[in-house]
């Protein structure tokens, strides 16, 4: 179920993670908070309520919980803890896609973005490093902006195939798009390159300009 779920995230252009159990959930959402939060009214560890209660003192991200015949008395119990719905399991990714690209288009309707040095000005298509003026197109701009709002994790080239284009580029589309991006960037003493390759994964920014 978790493996469908999140291959159908991916073909969407959506980074999905999956945790094991309630414990971990919570974990990996304190460590980088996530555009919504899908999870089993019945996980071992915590259930939903009480991963609901937790998540909601922190954030206003939506709150899915997916529940199964029987489970109704839990998933009503984390409504009233802080969840946003309740959707049926199995899951359908349709149901659930809604709630992502909504939460992912508000994080991406700022025209603003930083990472370290970097300085993005959507509206104005404006690109500065340490200052420095930085002429992009729209793509390379369109791909910086991207990789900001992913934070350091890594884009996988469908994803942002997805982000970019809005549909699947060639892979050596991307993989030209990135590198005149990165010379355009230049280097940097501190961090090193802003754009980094993961072998076999795509592509995130230096994790140090993203901490």
């Amino acid at each position: 179920m978790a493996t469908d779920l999140v291959e159908a995230a991916g073909r969407a252009g959506i980074a999905a993670t999956w945790c094991r159990d309630g414990a971990e959930a919570l974990l990996a959402v304190g460590a980088e908070l996530p555009n919504v939060l899908v999870i089993a009214a019945r996980t071992e560890t915590f259930d939903a309520p009480r991963i609901s209660s937790a998540v909601r003192r922190r954030s206003e991200i939506p709150i899915l919980v997916g529940a199964a015949p029987g489970e109704e008395s839990l998933a009503r119990q984390a409504l009233v803890a802080g969840a946003s719905a309740v959707i049926v399991r199995p899951y359908d990714f349709d149901t659930i896609a809604p709630f992502a690209l909504k939460s992912l288009d508000s994080s991406v309707q700022s025209t603003v973005f930083t990472a370290g040095p970097i300085h993005v000005d959507r509206r104005g298509y404006e690109t500065r490093v340490r200052g420095r003026h930085v002429q992009l197109t729209q793509r390379e701009l369109e791909l910086l902006v991207f990789l900001i709002v992913r934070r350091g994790t890594v884009a996988s080239i469908e994803e942002i195939s997805a982000a970019v284009w809005g549909h699947p580029a060639h892979t050596n589309t991307v993989a030209v798009h990135v590198k005149r991006l990165r010379a355009k960037l230049g280097a940097d003493p501190e961090h090193g390159e802003y754009i980094r390759t993961i072998r076999g994964a795509g592509y995130r920014l230096a994790p140090s300009i993203c901490a």
